[in-house]
């Protein structure tokens, strides 16, 4: 049984050295990974563009922490690639700059661009949707193939896909979409949305939710309006507050609504300083939010070097916003996405069957857990959990049941190991390890929703993914990234090299899409909805 590793290629430790890619030009650039005022940064020289430097991260002492908690993948291939000819190697690998980079990372979760049409023109779209002057939009049965792709991956299928665009909601026959990931058994089904659609439309929402929708991925940026003139160029709260009012009413008439999690962009000098209205917001609506998930804006396109320096926010600028603005979580109590390979790898070598590994780099994204009581007093999950320990111990037991005889007997150890791991003293006021369990059964089992209405205390996941630029790009990432797209030929992309650097999304769009003109000819209903949907009102 092949299991993840825990030996990271990647040299530890600062300096370091990683490939880069020059902003201007796109060439693979040797780059130099270094502290300086308690900051890490990033450095390359272009021969012809010359120097560039950019904040990395933005604290040296938690990038090194990270660090820690790296594991690498088991590797992924792609027996449907539509572009490869009979017996050619199938490993799922992209080009740079002539260089062939191989992904060690199976996918964790996919992105199926189901248009590039939208009801929004956002001044920040990493996809500059509506912008290009053609229409990309797979038929419904290239998008099935593509699922197909997806749950037919090696050693690892694929078990969750978000849909996305532009705005995936405008696709035609989005609902079917649904219906058709859930008869392909996708475990989680979400859709990456401004909102706009479900809220409204009632019904839409609904006949979404009956099709197999998991989780609203919802666009969230701010708590203001005129925030959202600048970042979406329109007024939008009112629009998130009804998706908010119509996923209640599902749970009010017993369908149990999708999970929505809130995705603000964060932008240094725009909305910064709502990191904590936010996350208190969430808490305040928890009856349908499950999590707020921050991303640091990647700056894709023309910006000046002064531009990225004035307006980059980096996961740890996240950490420390937490802190100020809330009090609920600081440094300590925050781990790199890698913490929790050691539980899958468990449970690959136990039940002797390949599962979802989140090997991705430890310095793509940041999360902690938060129990909220009913007074209002909140207490991360890593106060009461030795999470390092947890993690450490576990890949060590995971190493030794692969190769075990009695694997039965690794599963009392591992009850060992999280007893030892857990202080009840620590725990929110009322909170035994015994509900405890419970609640972690609930959160992982078929009936979450309904279990979890019996507990008093709020749970939200605080989590940050920054996604790279050509001012940031670390190959290294790229390699270990486990959020991957998937095309209209079947091939599979890792997410940053889909959307920056290389920015593989201009070639498949330009290969799969219509002239603009063309699709309003044959697309008049459509054509006429999205023209109306794309004019603001005069109070925006």
């Amino acid at each position: 049984m092949t299991t993840t590793s825990r030996d990271y290629s990647g040299a530890t430790g600062l300096p370091k050295k990683t490939r880069s890619l020059c902003p201007e030009c796109g060439r693979i650039l040797d780059a130099e990974i270094f502290a300086k005022d308690s900051k890490v940064y990033m450095a390359k020289e272009c021969p012809e563009h010359g120097k560039f430097s950019d904040v990395y991260w933005s604290d040296v002492e938690y990038y090194l922490k990270a660090e820690k908690f790296a594991h690498d993948g088991i590797g992924l291939h792609n027996p449907c690639d539509k572009t490869l000819k009979d017996g050619e190697d199938n490993t799922v690998h992209i080009i740079i700059d002539g260089n062939r980079i191989d992904m060690l990372s199976a996918t964790a979760l996919a992105n199926i661009d189901l248009t590039n049409r939208c009801n929004m023109n956002c001044p920040i779209c990493f996809a500059n949707a509506n912008q290009q002057g053609y229409v990309y939009e797979p038929t419904f049965e290239q998008v099935h193939d593509m699922l197909v792709t997806l749950r037919s991956e090696e050693p690892i299928k694929c078990t969750a896909v978000q849909f996305a665009g532009g705005e995936p909601t405008v696709y035609d026959r989005f609902v079917d979409v649904l219906a058709d990931a859930k008869a392909l058994k996708f475990a989680q089904i979400q859709v990456a949305t401004n909102g706009i659609k479900f809220a409204q439309d009632y019904e839409f929402l609904k006949a979404c939710k009956l099709a197999g929708l998991n989780t609203i991925y919802l666009q969230f940026d701010t708590l203001r309006d005129e925030t959202y003139m600048r970042s979406r160029g329109r007024k939008m709260l009112d629009v998130k507050m009804k998706v908010i009012e119509n996923c209640r009413k599902l749970n009010e008439e017993g369908l149990h609504s999708p999970s929505i999690v809130l995705v603000p962009v964060i932008v240094t000098g725009m909305n910064d300083d709502e990191v904590g209205d936010l996350i208190k917001f969430a808490f305040d609506n928890a009856d349908v939010i499950r999590g707020v998930n921050f991303q640091p804006v990647a700056f894709t396109g023309r910006v000046t070097q002064e531009e990225v320096s004035t307006g980059r926010f980096t996961l740890t600028d996240l950490i420390r916003c937490v802190d100020e603005q809330t009090r609920y979580a600081s440094k300590d109590d925050w781990y790199p996405v890698p913490v929790v390979a050691p539980i899958s790898k468990f449970a690959s070598a136990f039940l002797g069957e390949n599962k979802v590994t989140f090997t991705t780099h430890p310095h793509c994204g940041i999360a902690t857990y938060i129990f909220q009581d009913e007074k209002g007093n909140a207490v991360p999950f890593p106060r009461f959990v030795d999470i390092e320990r947890l993690s450490v111990e576990l890949d060590k037991i995971a190493d030794k049941v692969d190769e075990a005889k009695f694997k039965k007997l690794y599963a009392l150890k591992l009850i060992k190991l999280l007893n030892s791991c857990v202080d009840e003293s620590k725990m929110p006021e009322g909170l035994t390890k015994k509900k405890f369990v419970e609640m972690v059964s609930a959160v992982m089992g078929h009936k979450s929703k309904e279990a979890l209405a019996s507990f008093s205390w709020k749970m939200m996941l605080i989590a940050g993914m920054h996604f790279q630029d050509s001012y940031n790009y670390d190959i290294e990432r790229v390699r270990r990234c486990c959020i991957h797209y998937v095309t209209p030929d079947c091939r599979v992309i890792p997410f940053c090299a889909y959307n920056s650097g290389p920015e593989f999304r201009r070639g498949v769009e330009d290969q799969f899409s219509v002239p603009l003109d063309e699709w309003k000819k044959s697309h008049q209903k459509q054509a006429k909805e999205l023209e109306e949907a794309l004019i603001v009102p005069k109070d925006a």
